[in-house]
């Protein structure tokens, strides 16, 4: 855990922000978020255990959230699990949060791999969350927000108890209710999955880059990270952020940031990336 954690700061590491296509310079989506002895996971998609063992002992998470049950946002349940005991209960199942539906998704997923039924129920305590009502997780407050994407997805606002505001878009298309749940944000993880919006769907599930640095002015961001994008466009991305300022820039994997609250201003030496996963 890091200092700033320890210390009663909102601290967040990224362990991945690449797409479902695998890149040997980051795993797919997940993000580890921490305050003082809670560390929570948001997404665990391929490569993201192996990324937060890196950093922090997986079996120490205090839950796991997952926006959407596409692979790149989930798919690594299936590694954590592997880390607990084999043929009896772990002695604490750790919390795992999913969409609406994302119950009967992982029993399918325990067929799919040969496990038995019940396989993943003994070691994570599956609850699938309502939008509606916000999520306590040790101090941490979670509330939701229903994106615009091809399957139900959601993003997730982590709130701290000095008032920092971490928001994740997850996968999500164009949206002015988006921007109404993200305005404000001390720091907004924002996707841009798109290298064009023509090539979307008619109906939208993606941004185009543009159209995430428009969504984070919009939403009046006090800083920004882009995320869910393929690593070998991030020199196009860098210099279009830097057209819009210094404010928002891509993420990459190892990155990490002290999330402080609007009315702080807090420098962070230790903000620069982990080369690890270049």
């Amino acid at each position: 855990m890091s200092v700033a954690a320890r210390s009663g700061r909102l601290r967040l590491t990224v362990l991945g922000s690449s797409t479902a296509a695998p890149h040997p310079d980051s795993p797919s989506a997940g993000f580890l978020v921490e305050w003082e002895e809670t560390a929570l996971l948001l997404d665990v998609g391929q490569g993201v255990v192996r990324a937060l063992q890196a950093v922090a002992d997986p079996l120490r998470l205090s839950g796991v959230i997952v926006g959407h049950m596409h692979a790149d946002h989930y798919l690594d349940l299936v590694g954590l699990r592997y880390l607990y005991p084999w043929g009896e209960p772990a002695p604490i199942r750790l919390p795992v949060h999913l969409p609406p539906g994302g119950k009967a998704r992982i029993d399918a997923l325990a067929t799919a791999i040969s496990e038995h039924a019940g396989f993943f129920e003994a070691a994570y305590d599956l609850q699938e969350y309502d939008d509606r009502i916000p999520l306590q997780i040790g101090p941490l407050t979670i509330r939701f927000h229903q994106g615009l994407h091809y399957v139900p997805a959601w993003g997730v606002a982590v709130e701290a108890p000095d008032g920092a505001r971490l928001v994740y878009t997850g996968d999500t298309g164009p949206s002015e209710s988006m921007i109404e749940f993200a305005r404000g944000a001390d720091l907004l993880l924002v996707e841009a999955a798109l290298r064009q919006s023509s090539h979307d769907d008619p109906r939208r599930g993606h941004l185009a880059a543009a159209e995430a640095i428009e969504l984070a002015t919009a939403a009046q961001a006090r800083s920004a990270l882009i995320v869910h994008y393929a690593p070998d466009r991030r020199n196009e991305l860098e210099n279009l952020c830097e057209a819009a300022g210094s404010w928002i820039q891509p993420a990459v994997a190892g990155l990490t940031r002290t999330v402080a609250a609007r009315h702080e201003i807090v420098v962070d030496p230790l903000a620069v990336p982990d080369l690890r996963w270049r």
